[in-house]
């Protein structure tokens, strides 16, 4: 009985003693004294900056250290995490510098009557504030390597796929104007065939010297156009041809008493290198002749009596083959040797068809102009035989005086080409002339 009475004294007594703690500590001493060190500065007033097209390129301090005073009780929910600092840069409308004081903002849950600020690290963040500038720069190539490429291999730089072109930067004005040239570096030397890649571009200064931009410069790229450390990129379709040289040649049909030892022929290039794909150039074997292309046939016959002919022939090559200098036509220049073209005189002159009981007159001689290798027209002008002229009388049955054309026929001379087939005959068709008539005959 006795010992139940002590144990109740005892617990009455340690309540009370909680009791007179919890007094003391929220009525007889309430103030509590700490810090609160490193609570960042929020500068606010960045998006009507950046309306006004500035930006803030720097600033003196980043945090505050606060020596607070508050009860007990409020301690608890002061910190760097609830406690905010902000200095307001909303009223800056030009670049320079400026002092902008930091105002501190406690937490709902404690009254700002609630705590007395002891101390302050500092009052003001000073801030430089710069103009933003936007600048296109065109993104130039550095090709490395062009030198070590295989002797076969064409690296086709004027039609490399460059996506994109141009890049605009957008930022602080002294930073945008540092830059000097975009470029990128890449490494051809051992490209065989057109690839798709990407390049790093680069931002250099007037001195060649790369430029490492700000986090508050902006590069105006798709997401999807930085390396995995944030590098800018681009993309490239980059193409490379398997290269041939081919010579290149024209074919003849002889004719016009024209062999085809007697033609030459020079073309305005005698051979042209084509590039392509490595698939369209090995095909290439397929339509060369004992390793030529051909251009085209010339009918020597056509060839004029100054025994030189220039003709033009269409470039056609296989599609996806292209001729590196464009050449779409190749000029030709034929000459002939050896060959004459001369005047020979027919005494030979056939009339058919003369209407019955009629008598005629004709030319007698004419001169045909023919075409052969020297040696033939020498002998075929000291002996025309084999070479007459035929002149048809079938429509004429009255008398009459007429220039017909006759058809020249070679029929002895296989070398020898006819430059005029018709010549003009004129012919009289009369009626016979009556014999005299002796008195003793009568």
């Amino acid at each position: 009985m006795f010992q139940g009475r002590k144990l109740v004294t005892m617990l009455i007594s340690l309540l009370a003693a909680i009791l007179l703690w919890l007094y003391v500590v929220t009525i007889i001493a309430p103030e509590l004294s700490f810090g609160v060190d490193d609570i960042p500065i929020s500068i606010d007033g960045n998006f009507v900056l950046q309306e006004r097209e500035l930006v803030i390129t720097n600033r003196d301090v980043t945090t505050v250290d606060l020596e607070l005073s508050t009860a007990r009780v409020n301690k608890s929910k002061l910190n760097r995490d609830t406690i905010r600092i902000n200095a307001d840069a909303s009223k800056v409308r030009e670049p320079g510098t400026y002092k902008l004081p930091c105002e501190v903002t406690f937490p709902d849950t404690v009254r700002s009557s609630e705590v007395d600020i002891k101390g302050k690290s500092v009052d003001y963040v000073t801030i430089t504030v710069s103009q933003l500038q936007r600048k296109n720069f065109q993104i130039v190539p550095n090709w490395i390597g062009l030198e070590s490429m295989g002797k076969d291999y064409l690296f086709d730089r004027e039609n490399v796929v460059q996506e994109p072109e141009q890049i605009e930067v957008y930022g602080p004005q002294e930073e945008v104007e540092k830059i000097s040239r975009v470029v990128f570096d890449y490494d051809v030397s051992t490209l065989t065939e057109t690839i798709i890649d990407r390049a790093t571009i680069q931002f250099l200064d007037e001195n060649g010297e790369e430029i490492e931009l700000s986090e508050l410069t902006s590069i105006m790229l798709p997401e999807d156009s930085f390396s995995e450390e944030g590098k800018p990129q681009i993309r490239l379709t980059l193409p490379v041809y398997l290269t041939r040289e081919i010579p290149l040649t024209i074919l003849f049909t002889e004719g016009g008493g024209v062999k085809r030892e007697n033609a030459s022929f020079e073309l305005s290039t005698p051979s042209i290198r084509v590039k392509g794909p490595a698939d369209k150039i090995e095909a290439l074997d397929s339509i060369l002749k004992d390793g030529y292309l051909e251009l085209g046939t010339v009918d020597l016959s056509e060839i004029p009596d100054s025994n030189e002919l220039e003709k033009t022939f269409p470039l056609e090559l296989p599609a996806g083959v292209f001729s590196i200098s464009a050449e779409t036509e190749i000029g030709a220049t034929i000459h002939l040797t050896g060959v004459s073209t001369e005047k020979i005189t027919i005494s030979d002159i056939r009339l058919l068809n003369i209407p019955t009981g009629f008598d005629t007159v004709h030319t007698k001689n004419v001169e045909v102009t023919v075409r052969g290798s020297t040696e033939e027209i020498r002998q075929i002008k000291s002996d025309p035989s084999g070479i007459y002229v035929l002149v048809d009388l079938r429509d004429y049955t009255q008398p009459v005086n007429i220039t017909l054309p006759g058809q020249v026929v070679n029929e002895s001379h296989p070398g020898i080409s006819l430059v005029e087939k018709t010549v003009n005959i004129d012919v009289v068709i009369a009626p016979p002339t009556e014999p005299d008539v002796t008195p003793e005959e009568q």
